[in-house]
């Protein structure tokens, strides 16, 4: 268990992901484990492996994910001992002589390759790539899908919601419905969201906290005013009120306007009166919007006024909220606007999980393939990377895999399952390389990348700005996108071609 004493106290640009994560004893499923003991009673263990993570269909009927877990997964690499399995071996029977090797082997011997955590990731894409061994593998499986998987969903589905309120702030309000709350406010925070309600994602990540009042406090007193004049006495530097706990604009906002009013001189005086604001919680968003912010305005003499907006909001609604404001002639107002998003954020309510796999893709130096009647679910052999292919003026056009040792391309990248589709390769541009050493070890002594073992939490948040540079909002757009491309290597289409058709699951590379 990780101390957190001392958390607190530090400032957001020097913590680090990698400090903060809670180890699991069995990060991993039942048949990891009994696919490792037959690795190694069939003497199968050491055999070099190639695994890579990837997704295969982009959520959110989208073109990309961000991809996010990559310093939390490392993090539970490096800690992760075999020693801490012994006592459930031992108590749910497994061999002996696999219990002994485990015992006297404890590290994990990888090197691990990955794409740069909280940057778009495409399908199909290798985001990380493990060099290993056979019964590592296995385990590793675990390790990177329990956390790369939930993510890169909410990191998705955060990025999406924050790309919706063009500019607005965001606030993260999920935790009391998030399946795990600390990683729904970490991914929210490393999306984009301006604070959290999530006191925990304070305590350990040094995330901003911000909060308004609950309708029960205003339900604590004989008036809907009296609870006002009290919270703005009590809380001056959170002059925000809850206003939908009886009728928004027959109670709700006459009583704010009173409040502030009778409060003006005390919110001056504590420097508060330009965060003055009010929330809304519920009934149509749009429109209360509009009158509130009329209203308050008028009576306080003032344009400087708050208005949050909440109740299930999510992209979709919030980009609604956005058109109705344009139809009303009302758009000036989205500079006073804000959101605070909970369930819909923090459980990625649309597509609650990410099918990202971790599949074998060489043996022993041969190239592996997983084939299925379903082409999607086919795999992409071989030890892959991927490149950015981009126009003169910088624009993404696709995504190339080929394989790590290809140096020389050809004038075609193939479409992954059919050959008569291609884009040439005409004055276009190939990025470099994708992904990086991040993590290695020979299972005694242990690497982390400088970046991985320096950047802050705030440094990666940073990270995703750049990487969508590239994207023409097309392919940002939250209503039908434009599709990315994901583009092969004559020689992978070819070697993949060959082994779907020969039905082969290996394939010699002397044999090309």
């Amino acid at each position: 268990m990780v101390d957190f004493k001392n958390t607190i106290n530090l400032p957001l640009k020097d913590i680090l992901i990698s400090n903060k994560v809670f180890d699991e004893v069995l990060p991993f499923d039942d048949y990891h484990l009994g696919m490792a003991q037959s690795d190694f009673l069939l003497n199968m263990y050491d055999k070099k492996v190639i695994k890579t993570y990837f997704y295969r269909q982009a959520p959110f009927h989208s073109s990309y994910i961000i991809n996010a877990g990559l310093s939390a997964f490392l993090a539970k690499l490096h800690n992760f001992s075999y020693n801490q399995l012994i006592p459930y071996l031992k108590y749910k029977g497994y061999n002996k002589d696999f219990i002994s090797y485990l015992k006297h082997r404890d590290k994990i011997k990888v090197q691990v390759y990955a794409l740069a955590e909280n940057t778009i990731a495409f399908p199909n894409e290798p985001i990380i790539i493990l060099e290993t061994n056979l019964l590592d593998s296995r385990i590793l499986e675990g390790l990177v899908l329990s956390e790369m998987n939930i993510a890169s969903i909410l990191a998705t589905k955060w990025h999406r919601i924050i790309n919706s309120a063009q500019g607005c702030p965001v606030m993260e309000f999920g935790r009391r419905r998030a399946q795990n709350s600390l990683k729904a406010s970490l991914y929210a925070y490393m999306a984009g969201v301006f604070a959290t309600s999530n006191c925990e994602a304070d305590y350990h990540f040094g995330i901003h906290t911000l909060g308004t009042m609950g309708h029960e406090y205003i339900q604590s007193f004989s008036s809907e005013k009296e609870a006002f004049i009290n919270w703005l006495e009590i809380n001056p530097d959170r002059p925000c009120l809850l206003i939908d706990t009886i009728d928004t604009l027959q109670s709700g906002i006459l009583n704010a306007a009173s409040a502030f009013k009778e409060k003006e001189k005390y919110l001056k005086a504590n420097n508060s009166w330009h965060k003055i604001g009010v929330r809304v919680d519920s009934g149509d968003l749009a429109y209360l919007a509009v009158e509130c912010y009329r209203i308050l305005s008028q009576y306080l003499q003032t344009q400087d006024i708050n208005i949050i907006l909440s109740n299930d909001l999510d992209e979709y609604s919030i980009d609604a909220i956005f058109a109705q404001l344009y139809v009303a002639k009302q758009h000036r107002l989205t500079k006073y606007l804000s959101f605070g998003v909970g369930t819909k954020g923090a459980t990625a309510w649309d597509y609650p999980a990410l099918g990202g796999v971790c599949k074998i893709t060489e043996l022993d130096d041969d190239y592996v393939i997983k084939i299925s009647n379903n082409s999607e679910k086919t795999t992409i052999p071989g030890n892959l990377r991927s490149r950015l292919v981009l126009d003169k003026q910088g624009q993404y056009i696709t995504t190339l895999l080929h394989f790590n040792d290809e140096q020389d391309f050809t004038d075609k990248f193939y479409h992954i399952n059919d050959d008569t589709k291609y884009i040439l390769n005409n004055n276009l541009e190939l990025g470099e390389v994708r992904q990086s050493l991040v993590y290695s070890s020979d299972g005694i002594n242990h690497y982390f990348s400088d970046i991985i073992n320096t950047y802050s939490l705030l440094d990666i948040r940073k990270e995703l700005a750049k990487s969508l540079s590239v994207l023409d909002w097309s392919y940002t757009r939250i209503i039908k996108p434009h599709r990315a491309k994901v583009s092969l290597t004559e020689k992978v289409f070819h070697v993949r071609k060959n082994m779907m058709k020969n039905k082969q699951l290996y394939m010699k590379k002397s044999s090309i």
